[in-house]
């Protein structure tokens, strides 16, 4: 898919990317906010496509996202904010 593959990884399981197929969404996982997220690009290294792609190939994208398999492996990390409390017994680097 256009340059997805280069950040997302093939299949969309993540590279330098995030997975998009793992069910971790860092801007809502809808496919209005993914919708938003190609269309817009989001900080630190999502580039907007609104200007590239036409609406009804960023619906195709979704599409595609939509019909990978989740895979039985997830290779992302869990992303953290201040607010989530820690769990007992786990440190946390900063």
């Amino acid at each position: 898919m256009m340059n997805c593959d280069g950040c997302h990884g093939g299949g969309a399981t993540g590279w330098v990317g995030p997975s998009l197929v793992d069910g971790r969404w860092r801007y809502g996982g809808t496919d209005g906010a993914v919708f938003q997220s190609i269309f817009y690009g989001r900080p630190r290294g999502m580039p907007a496509y609104g200007g590239i792609m036409s609406p009804g190939a960023i619906w195709k994208v979704i599409d595609y996202i939509r019909a990978q398999p989740i895979p039985s492996v997830v290779p992302t990390q869990r992303w953290t904010s201040p607010e989530t409390p820690r769990r007992p017994g786990r440190a946390q680097t900063p």
